[in-house]
C-alpha cells in the first residue's frame, strides 16, 4: 500500500556515518509534525547503509560511486514526493520543532518561497561556534534588514548584496518550496561551497526569509570533512568561482541590472585571494589576483597592497 504524498521531503545524504546517521534520523522521527518522508541518499558509504525497517516513511537509494555532497542533494531532490523541501547533514540534527516552525512560516506568508533555519550548536566545539555563529549573525542581520515578526524574518533586496559579503551557517540550510527550485536550480557539484552558491541563487530568484530560532543543531566536533585540514584557500577559489559566474551571466543579460554589484564582489574575492597570499609570505603569488581585483574595479585599497608587495610582511608587534 502506498503512503500518502507527505507535505516535507527530508533530504538526508550520508557517506561513512552509521552512528551519526542513526542519530540525525531519531532527531526526525522526534519531530512535532509527522506528515515528512525522509530521502536517505548514501554516497557509497563502506559499508552500504543499512536502516532499521520500523518507519515506513524513511526510503534508501545509494550512488555508486560517490559524487559527493551536492549530487548527493540533488539526487535527493529527484527521488522526493514532498511539495517542500528541507535538508539534515547525517552529523546534525534537527530540533522537534524544526519542520512546525519552517510549515507555520510558510503558511503564514504565501509570497515566501525559501526559509532559512536558524543554527544552535553543540558538540565539544559547540561553545567557539555558537559564539563565533552569534556575532556572525548580528552583523549580517544588521545589513540585511527585513521585516520582523517574532522569529520570522521576511528579507527584502538588502539580502542578496549581504549575501555577497557572506552566507551565515544559516543561510546554508534552507527549507524551499518545490516550485521554486526550478528558478533557483539544482546544487553545484564543481563548487566546494555548494551550499553557499546555492543560498546567493535563491535570493536572486525567490522571495526568502530566516526562522531566527536556532531549530537546526549544529554538531561541532570537528567531524566535518571540509575541517580536517586547512582549505582557506580551496574556500577562496571557490568564492571567486560563484561571483564569476554571477559577474558572466549578467554581462550574458541575466539579472544584468545587478552588474554593478557583482562585478564589486568579484573584485573583493579577487583582492581576499591576494591579501591572504601575501600574508602567508607569497607575495610574487598575491601579484595576479590583486590584478584581477582591479580590473573588475579599482580600489585604493588595491593601491596600498601593491606597494607592500616588495616588502615582506611584518611580524605581529613582540614577536
Amino acid at each position: 500500500m502506498s503512503l500518502p504524498k507527505p507535505t516535507f521531503s527530508v533530504i538526508v545524504p550520508t557517506h561513512n556515518r552509521p552512528a551519526l546517521l542513526a542519530e540525525a534520523l531519531d532527531s526526525l522521527r522526534a519531530q512535532t509534525r509527522g506528515d515528512w518522508e525522509a530521502v536517505v541518499v548514501d554516497d557509497a558509504s563502506t559499508p552500504a547503509v543499512s536502516i532499521a525497517q520500523g518507519d515506513p516513511r524513511i526510503r534508501l537509494v545509494r550512488q555508486d560511486p560517490g559524487q559527493g555532497g551536492a549530487a548527493a542533494k540533488n539526487r535527493g531532490i529527484a527521488e522526493a514526493r514532498g511539495e517542500i523541501l528541507a535538508y539534515l547533514d547525517d552529523d546534525d540534527l534537527y530540533a522537534p520543532d524544526f519542520l512546525e516552525q519552517a510549515g507555520e512560516a510558510l503558511e503564514r506568508r504565501a509570497d515566501v518561497d525559501v526559509v532559512f533555519m536558524g543554527v544552535a550548536w553543540f558538540g565539544s566545539n559547540g561553545e567557539w561556534g555558537q559564539d563565533n555563529y552569534d556575532r556572525t549573525m548580528a552583523r549580517f542581520l544588521a545589513g540585511a534588514g527585513g521585516e520582523r515578526s517574532g522569529n520570522l524574518i521576511v528579507f527584502g533586496e538588502a539580502l542578496l548584496p549581504a549575501l555577497l559579503k557572506s552566507v551565515p551557517m544559516a543561510f546554508q540550510r534552507p527549507v524551499v518550496r518545490r516550485a521554486a527550485l526550478d528558478r533557483i536550480g539544482a546544487y553545484r557539484s564543481d563548487c566546494l561551497l555548494w551550499d553557499c552558491d546555492w543560498a546567493i541563487r535563491a535570493a536572486l530568484e525567490a522571495k526568502a526569509a530566516l526562522v531566527h530560532a536556532g531549530v537546526y543543531r549544529q554538531r561541532a566536533e570537528g567531524q566535518g570533512y571540509s575541517s580536517r585540514r586547512d582549505r582557506t584557500l580551496e574556500h577562496l577559489h571557490s568564492g571567486i568561482g560563484i561571483m564569476e559566474n554571477l559577474l558572466a551571466a549578467s554581462r550574458a543579460g541575466r539579472h544584468a541590472a545587478h552588474a554593478r554589484l557583482f562585478r564589486a564582489a568579484a573584485a573583493q574575492s579577487w583582492f581576499d585571494l591576494a591579501w591572504h597570499l601575501y600574508l602567508n609570505g607569497r607575495r610574487i603569488e598575491a601579484l595576479p589576483p590583486l590584478l584581477r581585483s582591479a580590473a573588475r574595479q579599482p580600489a585604493l585599497a588595491q593601491l596600498k597592497l601593491l606597494s607592500r608587495l616588495p616588502l615582506p610582511v611584518r611580524p605581529p608587534a613582540g614577536c
